[in-house]
């Protein structure tokens, strides 16, 4: 149960940690809880009576998740942490004399967030939280994809049939053996194959918008595996309202005359790798231009590398598309509050 009066045990914890230096202690003074709350009052659950056990805020459970996130704990290690873990329970605001969400809790608390399209709206308020900082887009973004595996991949089954025994055949059997191969259909209908240069992955691809000059997440589209790189650069950008001369760097992947009339329509700057003509030479000045995109790109594969070891972007935990999209952005929201407070101490 959440916190209502401060009891001495809670002085205690309060008294011991003051003194404790803690990534967590510096989160819970980065935020602006107040703005964050105006987010989640859309999940507050709204209680119509006085009696029974008092429901936990939606910003506590919004701590849990986060906590989740930095430290890679299922629903059930995140219950068993809450009952041992002091700095745990103090960056959630839950008291030591009360008992604390459970797996289950914890689980419809995040089919309540996303059930609400909540996750996305956090992003854009942590990072409009951040530009207060000065850690904002000044110069350009990048724009980029990769694949996401799924939590649930197609197994392989082999069925041998093996020849007879004897020396006389049976009736309506072969006499030979065969192997045949069968593959089951996933319980992730909403994951697809795709083949990436010897191997084959079946999952998702997330299509990401990160900052030219710090590397944090701006946007993301989750899709499945096999849609184009390209089609995905309007939908990206568009919601981000960058300032007229903002510059989008991208791949070759991106290279289409629909997305530069895209860019050119809303005063962006095209950085987009060009692709080598048919039956043409690429020229130097082509050569030139691509190089100087590719040097600059290294803060999304950096990005990438960080959310990829630290924040699982390379498998999912969950299955089936709008829980695989969900997880992300919590990744994404992790991965900017950590970042920031690095770039802040620099």
């Amino acid at each position: 149960m959440e916190k209502q009066t401060i009891t001495l045990a809670d002085q205690e914890l309060a008294s011991r940690l003051a003194s404790r230096k803690h990534f967590l202690k510096d989160v819970d003074q980065l935020i602006n809880w107040k703005r964050i709350n105006k987010v989640l009052d859309k999940v507050e659950i709204r209680r119509t009576s006085v009696a029974g056990r008092d429901a936990f805020s939606a910003e506590v459970m919004f701590r849990i998740m986060l906590i989740q996130s930095w430290y890679k704990l299922s629903d059930y290690q995140m219950e068993e942490q809450l009952y041992y873990n002091n700095i745990f329970l103090w960056f959630c605001h839950l008291s030591l004399e009360n008992p604390v969400p459970d797996h289950s809790t914890i689980s419809r608390w995040r089919s309540r967030f996303s059930n609400q399209g909540i996750y996305q709206k956090l992003l854009q308020e942590i990072n409009h939280q951040l530009s207060k900082y000065n850690i904002k887009v000044t110069e350009g973004v990048i724009v980029d994809a990769t694949l996401v595996e799924s939590h649930a991949r197609p197994r392989k089954k082999e069925i041998i049939e093996t020849e007879p025994v004897g020396d006389e055949e049976i009736p309506e059997h072969p006499s030979f053996q065969t192997t045949e191969l069968r593959v089951e259909e996933s319980k992730d209908t909403d994951a697809r194959w795709l083949k990436k240069g010897k191997k084959s992955i079946y999952g998702y691809k997330r299509h990401t918008v990160v900052d030219k000059d710090h590397g944090l997440v701006q946007a993301i589209a989750v899709t499945p595996a096999n849609v184009y790189d390209g089609h995905m650069l309007t939908p990206l950008v568009e919601p981000l309202k960058l300032p007229g001369g903002t510059e989008v760097l991208a791949d070759k992947g991106y290279c289409s005359r629909e997305n530069e009339d895209a860019l050119q329509e809303k005063n962006l700057v095209s950085k987009i790798m060009q692709k080598k003509k048919k039956n043409q030479e690429m020229s130097a000045e082509t050569r030139a231009f691509n190089h100087a995109i590719s040097q600059q790109r290294y803060r999304v594969e950096r990005s990438f590398g960080g959310l990829k070891k630290h924040f699982g972007w390379g498998r999912s935990i969950y299955m089936g598309l709008q829980k695989t999209t969900d997880y992300l952005y919590m990744g994404a929201i992790a991965f900017n509050l950590k970042r920031s407070l690095k770039i802040l101490r620099a």
